[in-house]
């Protein structure tokens, strides 16, 4: 299934019902099927936990939950008690915290939630307060990949997991505070789309493992699996990467209890080729280098251009090559910023003012990362089942978004 784009006239429906402009859109049936193909790639001894910092909105995650995934990777306090209010069970969460305070660790714990420890302080003092405790780490495998350098969380210059060079310790403390350890993390980065990587972080993983005396319960490699950004682009073969690492898996399940298991945490690879973005076009504007196209949305509703240099591929529903000609183009928001930018110098079917615009791959760290910066309001947001137009975020109305900064 290719990324989602809707049809001129599908938008315009939606737009007609929601009554403006941006709209985030997500197509169950693109995510129902993410998660087909993750669980028939892995089989059943690989247990999908979705990477709830990626889309969190409810409706999603309940579509997920009905598609079949097992739980969810959460990273924050709000994140857990989502997903218990969701219908998750303390087991069906695992907590990955980063640089955790002592207050956050504590509400976890309360909450019956295992938490993956990744660093020798949040370690010791985990255990100064929850002595007796189950527990999971996250490990540095010093194997690090991902669509650029602030989305790659392994090797030698990451903040995230423990090293080789204190494992050693983590197995004192450990010792020191009788705690259980149940299960071991890894995770190389997020959009990576080299088999050999994933392969490594894999074999990094079990190998570091094999060398904890401990009864497991899980080891958990994370998640990250690329996704198309650009319609022309081949999807990462998931079946292959999955045949790559099966032998080391059988192998070292053997040497665990029978209740022992695999997790992955996809968030990315099962929601961000399911939505797009539409917006508006409300300026073309001929400059000396260029020719801007404005759009009615910016970098507080997809920020991912402007932070990351992130590439999204715009289509121009409203109107066709063959019917305009082509014309190259910046796109670029309406925040009054300079970074503002959607597509840099890129080639469009001709833009009007009044054209429908779609930014795909538009599901993942999106929505999930926008802001109240300039006071402009969420997107809303929209879910499509074949022909049931559902909106699952209202607009926000100044009324509301004055109460909630006031609160």
């Amino acid at each position: 299934m290719e990324p989602f784009v809707p049809t001129l006239e599908q938008a315009e429906r939606i737009i007609t019902q929601t009554g403006q402009t941006p709209i985030y859109v997500t197509d169950k049936q693109n995510l129902s099927h993410k998660a087909r193909l993750f669980r028939d790639a892995f089989g059943p001894g690989v247990k999908i936990f979705y990477a709830l910092k990626a889309n969190y909105n409810p409706a999603i995650v309940l579509a997920l939950k009905e598609a079949g995934i097992d739980g969810l990777d959460t990273v924050s306090p709000y994140e857990v008690l989502l997903g218990k209010k969701l219908g998750f069970t303390s087991e069906e969460l695992l907590f990955t915290g980063n640089g955790c305070s002592n207050d956050e660790l504590r509400q976890i714990h309360e909450q019956g939630v295992i938490s993956n420890l990744g660093s020798l302080s949040e370690l010791k003092r985990f255990g100064d307060m929850f002595p007796d405790a189950p527990c999971a780490i996250r490990l540095n495998v010093d194997v690090g990949d991902g669509e650029c350098a602030f989305v790659v969380t392994g090797g030698e210059d990451t903040k995230f997991g423990i090293s080789d060079c204190d494992i050693g310790t983590a197995k004192d403390l450990i010792a020191k505070y009788n705690l259980t350890l149940i299960g071991i993390h890894g995770h190389i980065g997020s959009g990576f789309y080299q088999k050999e990587s994933f392969v490594a972080g894999v074999e990094g993983i079990l190998g570091r493992a094999k060398g904890f005396d401990a009864p497991l319960k899980f080891i958990d490699f994370g998640g990250g699996f690329g996704i198309r950004y650009h319609l022309q682009k081949e999807a990462i073969n998931l079946k292959n990467w999955a045949g790559a690492v099966q032998h080391k898996l059988d192998d070292f399940a053997k040497t665990m209890p029978e209740d022992f298991h695999y997790r992955l945490e996809p968030g990315k690879f099962l929601v961000g080729e399911s939505t797009c973005l539409l917006a508006r076009v409300t300026m073309v504007k001929p400059e000396r280098k260029t020719t801007f196209v404005g759009i009615d949305t910016g970098f507080n509703h997809l920020i991912r251009p402007t932070l990351y240099g992130s590439y999204h591929q715009i289509i121009n529903l409203s109107a066709t090559r063959e019917k305009r000609g082509e014309k190259q183009v910046t796109v670029v928001g309406n925040v009054c910023e300079s970074g503002d930018i959607f597509g840099d110098n890129i080639i469009l079917p001709n833009p009007e003012e009044g054209d429908i615009l779609a930014i795909l791959s538009a599901g993942a760290y999106c929505q999930s990362m926008s802001s109240l910066y300039q006071l402009r309001p969420p997107a809303s947001e929209v879910m499509v089942d074949g022909n049931n137009i559902n909106i699952i975020r209202a607009p926000m109305s100044f009324e509301n978004l004055a109460e909630f900064i006031a609160s």
